[in-house]
């Protein structure tokens, strides 16, 4: 049974209540007949309820000392009074009390209305001790936690929360969750619905897309990941929400460094594979260069011509290496001229359809492509604007351009004796696309290839 402070200002009626909880079983700690006597004995005694009579003499009536009761020891409070007028009853409830008792009263209708207000203040104590836990769980989850109530308005918020948003408790408590919690994409900066809002909404718990930004209070921007759940009661009502944030910093920069030691796995070994790539094709292109010579030089004593052993090796050369087309051109030096004598055109690919041989240049009218020719030296993509016009007019976006030069060492002169230039009879063009790609190796092998071809023929054929 329950220990119980009474507090009325009639002796008589007093005993009489103690006698009838004495009967009920019940133990009357004290009778007071003030305010000020009814605090200092609750506060010694610890009753566990009390009776208390609204109409008080002194300075705190029934209903200012009940109240301070409560929210000073917590102790529950059942209201006794003889005026159940609306005024007094409405001033009475604004104080929260435990129950009412009109006197005179039974002594069953007595002990019903202690039992339910013992219940109620036991199910009150229990529900703030689990609030109490609650508190101190989400403010030790280790995540950002805001809760807000079905209208949207946030009733609690954590300490990492608040240091994620900028905001402080005391300013966000009370106002909309929107205001707080703002959540925008990372691309474009566009807002995103809030987390807890759509959980509401959808009765379900949601989480917010990847790369999405928490906008604080200081306008600064930091990348978050959220769940967000409704608060339900046991018949289905959404009350509230709730949303569970981290913030995604230290996962994103650890993300973007392992992307970027990716990358750059990737492009090592792209470049190795592009070396071995480059050097296989230069291999490739090595050795079909040798089978090439060896095979023009096993026919240079049937051709009847200069030009038809040319015309025979540039067609070997460049079905060899799946070229677009090639050229060769004979200088004639006495009247700085050049002609092109032989061609080969790919049949798959006929985007040459004009033959080219017959066609003329002027040496002297592109010094800078010409001079480095004639000090024996091969053009890889030479720039386009100082090579010959006829050469130009071969060219798309997509081409590659090697030209060498073609020379033969002249017979009975020493090798100090005479300028390089004046070795130089002719020149060897190339056009491919693709993958094909040249380097001086290549190109030395081509000079090879035609100037030996040159020099067997001149041997074997004086003139």
């Amino acid at each position: 049974m329950a220990k119980i402070l009474i507090v009325e200002d009639e002796v008589i009626v007093a005993w009489d209540i103690k006698e009838t909880l004495e009967k009920l079983g019940h133990t009357v700690v004290d009778l007071a007949i003030s305010g000020a006597e009814a605090i200092r004995s609750a506060t010694i005694d610890s009753p566990d309820l009390v009776l208390m009579d609204i109409r008080l003499d002194g300075e705190m009536d029934g209903i200012t000392t009940g109240n301070e009761i409560y929210h000073r020891l917590k102790i529950p409070v059942v209201y006794l009074t003889a005026h159940a007028d609306e005024f007094t009853l409405e001033r009475a409830t604004k104080t929260d009390p435990f129950g009412y008792i009109i006197k005179p009263f039974q002594s069953q209708s007595l002990q019903s209305t202690i039992k339910v207000a013992l219940q109620r203040h036991q199910a009150e104590v229990c529900a703030q001790i689990a609030q109490v836990s609650l508190v101190n769980t989400l403010e030790n989850i280790g995540s950002g936690v805001i809760v807000n109530d079905r209208r949207g308005v946030i009733t609690f918020i954590n300490a990492i929360a608040q240091k994620l948003t900028g905001w402080n408790s005391t300013d966000a408590v009370g106002l909309d969750i929107d205001r707080v919690f703002r959540l925008v994409w990372e691309t474009d900066g566009t807002p995103i619905e809030n987390p807890s809002l759509r959980a509401m909404r959808l009765g379900e718990p949601v989480k917010s897309p990847d790369r999405c930004w928490l906008v604080a209070k200081d306008r600064s921007e930091i990348p978050i990941s959220d769940t967000a759940t409704p608060i339900v009661k046991p018949d289905g009502q959404v009350v509230g929400g709730m949303v569970v944030f981290q913030d995604n910093t230290e996962r994103l920069t650890t993300e973007v460094e392992l992307w970027e030691r990716n990358e750059d796995l990737e492009a090592f070994q792209f470049k190795l594979i592009s070396q071995l790539q480059a050097k296989t094709a230069e291999h490739q292109q090595a050795i079909a260069c040798l089978q090439i010579l060896d095979s023009v030089l096993t026919t240079v004593r049937t051709v009847p011509s200069e030009c038809a052993l040319l015309d025979r090796a540039i067609q070997q050369l460049c079905m060899a290496i799946d070229a677009d087309y090639c050229w060769i051109t004979l200088h004639d030096r006495q009247g700085d001229t050049a002609r092109i004598v032989c061609e080969y055109i790919n049949p798959e690919r006929r985007i040459y359809p004009t033959s080219k041989i017959g066609r003329e240049i002027d040496l002297l009218l592109y010094p800078q492509f010409y001079n480095r020719l004639l000090e024996i030296e091969s053009w890889i993509e030479p720039p386009v604007e100082i090579i010959p016009k006829v050469y130009q007019d071969l060219l798309t976006i997509a081409s590659q351009l090697i030209v060498c030069p073609m020379i033969v060492d002249p017979q009975g002169s020493a090798a100090g004796s005479t300028r390089q230039h004046n070795w130089m009879i002719g020149e060897i063009g190339i056009i491919s696309t693709g993958s094909l790609t040249w380097a001086s190796c290549q190109s030395q092998a081509i000079v090879q290839i035609f100037s030996h071809a040159i020099q067997l023929f001149r041997k074997t054929h004086p003139q």
